[in-house]
């Protein structure tokens, strides 16, 4: 009985992982797309947002059958638990995955009106957090997931940066054409940060998956 529960728990983990490397992928190709007007690249991260929702919908299901079937105690309660919430986080890193993309289709034809460096700084530090915050969970690492948790404050810092300075362009340029892109800079990195923050989520889960604590509170 213990055996056959036991490979059920690999089977969601396996299901976790796979979806975890689809969201990486998804990453790369939309700041590729941003970083290097990769419009093809931008299609495809556009194109596929319904992946993700077919990989949570799997995850739920065997979720939910272990739940029903195994009446699961203690950790490995707490691993479906926190399987449950991560995969909402997930789903919603491609969905701003797909908004980023979206935007960057609508930059074709278009020179930008400033190199976006602060942005794509930003980017790079998101990409860590939510490929930490992944491996963190596969590798049931809690340090790891702190690490992800304490960058958060880097990446709020550079958002109000980036729209401070945007907002300053917008208020001086007499262009209406660059007053858009300028909005729709500010729009990309808010994307950016609320990916970091749903990084945050899946590093939050982990700690809780692995000690039983959810930020200052015990749940299980």
């Amino acid at each position: 009985m213990r055996n056959r529960f036991e490979r059920q728990l690999q089977k969601l983990h396996d299901d976790l992982v796979e979806m975890g490397a689809f969201i990486e992928t998804t990453i790369d190709k939309t700041m590729s797309a941003f970083r290097t007007n990769n419009y093809e690249f931008a299609r495809e991260v556009y194109e596929n947002d319904d992946i993700a929702d077919e990989l949570e919908a799997k995850i739920e299901r065997r979720s939910l059958r272990i739940l029903l079937f195994q009446q699961p105690v203690a950790r490995d309660l707490r691993i479906i638990s926190a399987a449950f919430k991560m995969i909402t986080d997930m789903e919603r890193i491609c969905d701003l995955a797909k908004n980023i993309a979206e935007t960057v289709l609508s930059f074709e034809g278009k020179e930008f009106i400033k190199k976006p460096d602060s942005i794509l700084q930003m980017s790079d530090k998101c990409v860590i957090m939510v490929n930490k915050a992944i491996e963190a969970f596969i590798k049931s690492d809690l340090e790891l997931a702190k690490m992800v948790i304490s960058m958060d404050n880097e990446v709020d810092e550079l958002y109000w940066e980036i729209r401070r300075s945007l907002e300053q362009f917008a208020a001086e340029t007499q262009n209406p054409s660059s007053v858009m892109q300028a909005m729709d800079f500010v729009m990309v990195s808010k994307h950016l940060e609320r990916m970091a923050d749903h990084g945050v989520n899946i590093a939050e889960w982990v700690v809780f998956s692995i000690t039983g604590h959810h930020k200052d509170k015990v749940l299980l």
